[in-house]
């Protein structure tokens, strides 16, 4: 027995080599002496951790070793997790039911996964806020001018409070992991709550606080690449518009008016540009004019253009339509559809098109529904020339 007594200083140096214990324990009412399971939330990767059979009680404990703040994922096999963030040496208890075991849970002992329950929660109600609005807007597709400004209004207004919320969160929370996964946070799948140039700075601010603090962790060093990257994306951006020639950025176009008058859509650089695409026989792009002409209407006097092209072969025909439905902005034509070379340039494969081209001459979207359309052209006109 004596001759393997060097064995236990060296078991116990293992131990903890591999870092300080954490604990997740807690009860889940309804749950059936189900599994339950905790898994790591790595870079783009997902590692399994820990997983126990519930007791009859509901009860459960699970554990692991870290030495840095960790992310973790409590689920019970299906798609609904629990996020959880735990710090090294601390633990966390969890109360939820399994008839709803991803809303009314609750956390105790871990200020790191309460932080994370509190922003979820707080996004939650902005989804919600944000979906009753779009809801509004389909279900009323013929409401008037001022009627859809307002509902762009709050749109807005509702989208900056959740932005104001985030930023501060972070900035009084600097030193904590938990702000991490503030600056990744989505309204919906394609927008993120911090999505400015002006974010990136605190992406970097916030990279730089947890290098100091938490160097060896994988998602500090994620998020000091993702600040490289963002700056020198926004410097190239930069660059590329201090060498830009005085052309525009968007293909041109120079095609003739009802009048046989020649229009260039360069010429409304320094504006902000509606370049919309349609056709006289095209239903939808008739439609389509309706809601446009409330937009000029509301705009056109700060500095919004429209640049309409159509793609008919017919004079008569696109020239009755423009006058029956009082389209009131440039309209231009080369009469030649489908034989048409603007299509093969802007790679045209559908109708109504409309891009928005900010003052710069840079093209920022495409096909925008009637709400985020109000708020980015307001967006675009607020901003200096």
């Amino acid at each position: 027995m004596r001759k393997f007594s060097w064995l236990l200083p060296l078991l116990l140096l293992l131990s903890c080599s591999r870092g300080e214990k954490v604990e997740i324990t807690g009860f889940i009412e309804n749950a059936d002496k189900g599994m339950i399971y905790l898994d790591e939330q790595g870079i783009g990767e997902i590692r399994q951790i820990d997983s126990v059979r519930l007791k009859k009680d509901g009860s459960f404990r699970l554990k692991d070793r870290i030495e840095n703040p960790t992310f973790y994922n409590l689920h019970t096999g299906n798609q609904q997790i629990i996020p959880l963030l735990l710090t090294p040496g601390t633990s966390a208890e969890i109360r939820a039911d399994m008839q709803d075991f991803i809303n009314g849970y609750e956390i105790y002992g871990s200020e790191e996964s309460l932080y994370i329950l509190e922003m979820n929660r707080t996004l939650a109600v902005t989804k919600r806020q944000v979906d009753s609005i779009r809801k509004v807007l389909q279900e009323n597709p013929d409401a008037d001018e001022e009627f859809t400004r307002e509902l762009a209004a709050s749109y807005d207004e509702i989208i900056q409070g959740q932005r104001r919320y985030s930023i501060q969160f972070i900035l009084e929370h600097i030193s904590s992991m938990a702000s991490i996964y503030t600056l990744y946070q989505k309204i919906d799948d394609n927008n993120f709550v911090l999505n400015e140039n002006r974010d990136i700075q605190l992406v970097k601010i916030t990279s730089e606080s947890l290098d100091t603090i938490w160097p060896g962790s994988e998602h500090v060093q994620a998020l000091k690449r993702d600040a490289a990257n963002l700056e020198e994306n926004l410097y190239s951006q930069r660059w590329r518009q201090v060498v830009e020639t005085v052309e525009s950025t968007f293909p041109e176009i120079r095609l003739p008016d009802p009048n046989g008058d020649t229009i260039a859509l360069s010429s409304f650089k320094g504006k902000v540009i509606l370049l919309s695409f349609w056709a006289s026989w095209d239903r939808a792009s008739v439609s389509h004019n309706i809601p446009l002409k409330g937009i000029y209407s509301s705009y056109h006097s700060r500095g919004l253009e429209i640049y309409q092209v159509s793609f008919d072969n017919e004079r008569e025909s696109w020239v009755n339509a423009i006058q029956f439905d009082e389209l009131p902005w440039v309209n231009v034509s080369e009469l030649s559809y489908p034989e048409s070379s603007v299509a093969h340039i802007y790679n045209l494969e559908e109708l109504p098109v409309v891009f928005l081209i900010d003052r710069k001459g840079e093209i920022v979207g495409k096909n925008f529904n009637r709400i985020d359309l109000d708020r980015n052209i307001q967006r675009l006109l607020n901003e200096p020339s």
